[in-house]
């Protein structure tokens, strides 16, 4: 707990820079596109992008498997994203930055483009460069945000051209078909969980302009709702599991305090976030604006949610009972989400929190 309080202490420090002028001296870039970014959002992303550094570069270094040019592929292609990511988790820069994608004419070019280069960096890097694999990722990227622009004159809604590009982005990641054509990083999972997010904020947060949520500056009332969903989750759902031998309590024989916290940084941000960004921000939220009736759009993406865990055991009773103790921890996350005024953050957090006890005491 002192740790997220610190962490939030932190976020709420860098929410308000750029608001003074000794603060707007600290970025000076005279380029014409870039002048007329907002200076909070790019003084936010260098800051980020440098934290990104070290942290990648020390998680890197300390895996065995990963030469010297694999460690400085993945901290020069995913570093930037990180930067981008938690740049956008401030309401005020992802405000100005939104608004900058909405008036530059060529914002897809820059953005699309720079996404698909870092896509591209670590095989240059390795000498793995594979050319149909970065045509075929930036084609992607361009499609979702040229068709997301498209419709940006159109309340949100899930339309069914959100829906595929729903599709077209969540399945080949959560089945794992993306990993295969990053091949100059051994952590591939990683990259992808954090270019899926920046894709998914930018695409519908940005050109879409879909109130999904997006901040990780945290109020209390995100905190309150996460531990009250946690709780209740805990209670619909332990149960269950330890009743079918799904779940297993076990009190480890020793705790590594920063492991632990690693773990939950990497939980926050690897599973926690793409999912509650995609089920929650644009599913449940897309869905909430077509349906009167509330349940409706809860239990849908529910249970969406829950049959994406199909695939993650083997056995038939395993996979019934893993969908269905899903779909009831969906029911607590899209809860947390709307509690909180639709803020990804409480669901994020809640979502952490039930995947970070799981695997540290009901792992079977």
């Amino acid at each position: 707990m002192l740790f997220c309080i610190t962490f939030a202490q932190f976020l709420l420090f860098l929410n308000n820079i750029g608001t003074s002028k000794s603060n707007s001296a600290l970025l000076t870039l005279n380029h014409p596109v870039i002048s007329k970014m907002k200076k909070r959002f790019l003084i936010l992303w260098t800051i980020w992008t440098l934290v990104g550094v070290a942290l990648i570069y020390g998680i890197s270094i300390s895996d065995s498997r990963n030469s010297l040019a694999t460690v400085i592929a993945n901290v020069l292609s995913l570093s930037p994203l990180f930067g981008i990511l938690f740049a956008l988790s401030s309401f005020k820069a992802s405000q100005q930055f939104n608004d900058w994608l909405q008036k530059e004419k060529k914002s897809q070019i820059y953005v699309a483009g720079g996404i698909s280069f870092l896509f591209i960096l670590p095989g240059l890097v390795t000498y793995k460069f594979d050319p149909y694999y970065s045509a075929i990722f930036a084609a992607v990227v361009f499609t979702v945000f040229g068709t997301l622009k498209q419709i940006s004159n159109q309340e949100y809604s899930l339309t069914w051209t959100d829906f595929a590009l729903w599709i077209l982005l969540w399945i080949p990641f959560d089945l794992r078909w993306y990993m295969g054509i990053l091949p100059a990083t051994n952590d591939t999972y990683t990259w992808w969980s954090i270019a899926i997010s920046v894709v998914g904020i930018i695409g519908w947060a940005g050109y879409r302009r879909a109130d999904i949520g997006f901040n990780f500056v945290p109020r209390l009332k995100d905190l309150r709702t996460a531990l009250l969903s946690f709780g209740l989750i805990m209670v619909f759902v332990v149960p269950p599991g330890l009743l079918t031998g799904f779940l297993t309590f076990h009190i480890p024989s020793s705790y590594n305090i920063p492991k632990l916290i690693i773990h939950f940084v990497g939980l926050f941000l690897t599973v926690a976030l793409p999912e509650e960004l995609f089920f929650r921000g644009i599913l449940l939220r897309g869905l909430d604006k077509i349906y009167s009736k509330r349940w409706i759009p809860l239990v849908v993406s529910s249970l969406a949610f829950g049959l994406m865990h199909w695939n993650n055991v083997s056995t038939l009773s395993t996979q019934i009972t893993y969908v269905c103790l899903a779909a009831v921890a969906g029911l607590g996350y899209g809860w947390a989400y709307r509690k909180s005024g639709n803020n990804l953050l409480a669901a994020i957090l809640v979502h952490t929190l039930v995947d970070w006890t799981w695997k540290l005491f009901l792992a079977n």
